[in-house]
């Protein structure tokens, strides 16, 4: 799941889902420059506290242009106070990029206050490994490196109708490749970007904030927005803006409407759309 905020996430992935069996999620995003991305993952109550999942998703757009895909396992914990979710990921090395990846992410979320409290308040702290492989610029062959990642989070409502959210991570790197040519991995997998589109280019670090504004009881929906702004190793600084809507559609079905405009400080803005269903089954 790369959702910004884990249990507000999780009263959407399981509206209505007390006792299910399994339930599954179409993430499909497109956009400027030919942008394509797509991901379905299913999810499946192993026991009462533990969620296991597996997921499947590619993206391509003008620069990559064969797809490129990437697999996962994701694996979580629910308990009263606390939240712990493990995702290995994938990246199969494509013949087009030559490029490929693999690690996992980590996250624990704690409620500092009583998790039934409208108002509550909670801390997540997150960290990832990944592995890439990819060809230098100027070099013919393929070179290993790898990088890390530490993300903190804090999420506050009030009232159970706004909701809160900042988050900060870091990324480290090690190995000799400075500037590889079409990396495979989307940092997305290590730590929240706020935005839809891939991010290959080796980040710094990144800063994000979101507000979400529920319309219960009168509507069942959500309202949310979010802005971040990421710094690279060797490409001018991004800045992101997500506009949404999340609706429940039924008992045991969500649809998630939304828009991001993405910036590199030295080109124009990029538009992206996503759409995401879920259902409980």
């Amino acid at each position: 799941m790369k959702l910004p905020t884990l249990l507000l996430s999780l009263s959407f992935l399981l509206p209505g889902a007390a006792g299910a069996g399994w339930w599954a999620e179409n993430d499909y995003a497109t956009g400027s420059n030919g942008f394509k991305k797509d991901s379905l993952t299913v999810f499946a109550n192993a026991s009462r506290k533990l969620i296991a999942g597996g997921s499947a998703a590619f993206y391509r757009d003008a620069v990559y242009q064969e797809k490129v895909y990437a697999f996962r396992l994701p694996l979580m914990y629910s308990g009263r106070r606390h939240f712990l979710a493990l995702t290995p990921f994938l990246y199969p090395v494509s013949p087009g990029t030559k490029s490929g990846a693999k690690g996992a992410r980590l996250y624990l979320q704690t409620a500092v206050t009583e998790p039934d409290d409208e108002n509550y308040f909670y801390v997540t702290a997150g960290a990832a490994w990944a592995g890439q492989t990819a060809r230098p610029a100027g070099a013919a062959d393929r070179k290993s490196f790898s990088e890390t990642a530490v993300e903190v989070q804090v999420e506050k409502s009030y009232f159970g109708q706004f909701f809160l959210l900042a988050s900060a991570a870091t990324f480290s790197k090690t190995g000799a490749v400075a500037d590889p040519v079409t990396p495979a991995l989307d940092h997305a997998e290590m730590a929240y970007l706020g935005t839809f589109r891939q991010v290959t280019a080796l980040p710094s670090w990144v800063l994000t904030a979101q507000i979400t504004r529920s319309l219960k009881p009168e509507y069942a929906s959500h309202l949310y927005l979010g802005y971040s702004k990421i710094s690279f190793r060797r490409v001018p600084m991004a800045s992101s803006g997500i506009a949404g809507l999340k609706l429940e559609l039924t008992k045991k079905t969500t649809l998630d409407l939304a828009y991001n405009a993405f910036k590199m400080a030295d080109a124009a803005y990029a538009n992206y759309y996503k759409i995401l269903v879920r259902t409980v089954f």
